[in-house]
């Protein structure tokens, strides 16, 4: 991470180039807080954020629960610990929601992930589903996808600034921001153009107005700064 007068000028890559940058916007997912380190920020965070390893698994969908090619509904079910929809070809994808009995699988570095899903947590979460579903077939090899969330403490993301002038951040998404993406970088956006024109957007938080809802939306409310949310279910579901 370059540097310059005390705000990011840019960023030296792997290749030996320089890329010259006055903004540069920290969205290196579950990788996000080594980048903050290797950037110096971070110390002003009241939020910690970390990569946990996560498994979906996919099967065949109990009779009825498709239409076709038409995928049926999506169930969060926090009683049971587990979420499921539907997929095009008659499939059904189960993920969990962190209850209390499961282990979370955090991480010291996002790529020691094993990238492959497992019996015991396949089990489980087929298991759950099937307490729904009694006509959900289960197949006896695990078959799914594992990947890494970036995990804020209070499972909210953050979209803000950071100490080093120049320097954003969009990280702890946490597995619910999914489909987001375009909504978060409207917000960073405001964000930058507020903040690069001189507006303290931790005392005067930036506003934004949605362009079809005409809702307006307190970015404080992703503060890196803020309280933690103590609302937060503690899960995906945010």
């Amino acid at each position: 991470m370059r540097q310059a007068g005390g705000r990011v000028s840019g960023l030296n890559l792997t290749s030996g180039d320089v890329l010259a940058a006055p903004v540069v916007v920290n969205v290196a997912g579950p990788w996000s807080s080594g980048l903050n380190r290797i950037a110096g920020v971070g110390g002003d965070f009241t939020i910690s954020v970390r990569p946990m390893r996560q498994e979906v698994h996919h099967v065949p969908a109990p009779p009825g629960y498709n239409d076709g090619d038409r995928p049926g509904p999506v169930i969060a079910d926090l009683d049971l610990g587990t979420y499921m929809r539907g997929t095009p070809g008659d499939g059904l994808l189960v993920g969990g929601t962190e209850p209390e009995c499961d282990p979370l699988q955090w991480l010291d570095a996002p790529e020691d992930a094993a990238p492959n899903p497992t019996v015991t947590v396949y089990q489980a979460q087929l298991t759950r589903a099937a307490r729904r579903f009694p006509g959900l077939t289960i197949p006896g090899t695990p078959r799914g996808i594992a990947g890494v969330y970036d995990v804020a403490s209070d499972w909210t993301p953050i979209y803000d600034r950071t100490e080093l002038d120049g320097f954003y951040v969009a990280m702890g998404t946490s597995g619910n921001q999914f489909k987001n993406a375009p909504l978060a970088g409207r917000f960073m956006a405001a964000i930058i153009d507020a903040v690069e024109n001189g507006r303290d957007h931790d005392a005067d938080p930036v506003r934004y107005l949605g362009d079809y809802t005409g809702v307006k939306v307190n970015l404080g409310t992703f503060s890196r700064r803020r309280p933690v949310n103590t609302a937060s279910s503690g899960t995906v579901m945010g």
